[in-house]
């Protein structure tokens, strides 16, 4: 009877260890900031704080969307993709030119999407069988991209794009939930399963962690970036939809420039690790709603573009210390453990 009290006892702390654990979390954290800057924008400007205001936030947040899920699964590996926005605009160029020559929307979207691929197929090629560091291949095709869709739109800009462009980014279903956010919050899912749920996500993880072990373990570590930077490719290809819908179903070669940048902060703020091998998919996209809801506030808040930038990056540096802190010690916690279990044989 003893024993079996004990044991409940034991059960009890256990569970409530692990509850513990879960609202510590890191994506936890993060809903706590998203609430914090939700009460900061009712409190700075309550005349504005409404529904109109929140779906603008959130539509104006979106068009990164998808280059964030494509991030994460790069950066599990270990490598890094500063191309994705470049690839973009020349996914959105492809889907323009399309139309300016009588081609049908869908098979102009679909040749965007296949210009997104085919760029990120390139990428992968070098990383991969080539062996040429990530960092670099995407800086330098970057700038091949870029110089494509400037050579060949000069100073013009296209803007015959297919009508739901705009729709999708600014239209509501049954005047309330954004089109965008729906079609994120799809993508997400299928991110979350293929992650984290199903065999190709478990090799990410393995080849993140070390790539000479995962190859031993009968992984196609090649084929496997390959896979994961045409990925990336089809998610700049449908970044560009939303992209060119928020700005009003226009492109030209300088659009998009920085939205890399923006796409691995929101991956580190989501608390997915550079080093690759860890991190999850919930976190990047409860940290897509922060930097949307962030950028918005600060300019509700009349700070300048450029303030805005070094503001958000403080908050981002301030996020990574947290989660560096953490890791160290929950380290610390795992080996006190351990040391303690070792004591008790």
């Amino acid at each position: 009877m003893a024993d079996n009290n004990i044991k409940t006892r034991d059960l009890t702390v256990d569970e409530g260890f692990k509850l513990g654990d879960f609202l510590k979390s890191w994506e936890m954290v993060l809903v706590y900031i998203l609430v914090i800057i939700n009460i900061i924008l009712s409190v700075v400007r309550p005349d504005l704080y409404s529904l109109s205001t929140l779906q603008s936030i959130i539509q104006s947040g979106m068009d990164v969307s998808p280059l964030v899920l494509g991030m994460v699964l790069v950066l599990m590996l270990g490598d890094i993709d500063v191309s994705c926005a470049a690839v973009m605009i020349f996914a959105s160029m492809c889907t323009g030119l399309a139309m300016d020559h009588g081609v049908p929307s869908i098979i102009a979207v679909l040749l965007g999407l296949l210009g997104g691929v085919c760029c990120g197929a390139i990428n992968g090629f070098l990383v991969a069988y080539v062996g040429m560091p990530a960092v670099i291949v995407t800086i330098s095709s970057s700038m091949l991209f870029r110089g494509i869709v400037e050579i060949i739109l000069n100073v013009n800009s296209l803007k015959n794009f297919p009508s739901f462009y705009v729709s999708v980014s600014w239209n509501n279903i049954a005047g309330f939930f954004p089109v965008s956010l729906l079609l994120f919050l799809i993508m997400g899912a299928i991110f979350i399963y293929l992650l984290q749920k199903s065999r190709f996500g478990r090799k990410l993880y393995i080849i993140g962690n070390n790539a000479t072990c995962g190859q031993y373990s009968g992984i196609d570590v090649k084929k496997t970036k390959l896979i994961v930077f045409m990925v990336m490719g089809l998610m700049s290809g449908i970044a560009s939809i939303l992209f060119v819908g928020r700005m009003g179903g226009s492109v030209s070669s300088s659009m998009g420039t920085g939205y890399e940048m923006n796409a691995i902060a929101t991956c580190v703020l989501g608390g997915v690790s550079t080093n690759g091998g860890k991190g999850k998919v919930y976190g990047p996209i409860i940290a897509t709603l922060i930097m949307a809801f962030l950028t918005y506030t600060l300019g509700l808040m009349n700070i300048d573009a450029n303030n805005r930038k070094i503001v958000t990056g403080i908050v981002l540096i301030i996020a990574i210390l947290i989660s560096n802190f953490r890791d160290s010690s929950d380290a610390k916690k795992k080996s006190l453990i351990s040391a303690k279990a070792r004591e008790a044989k």
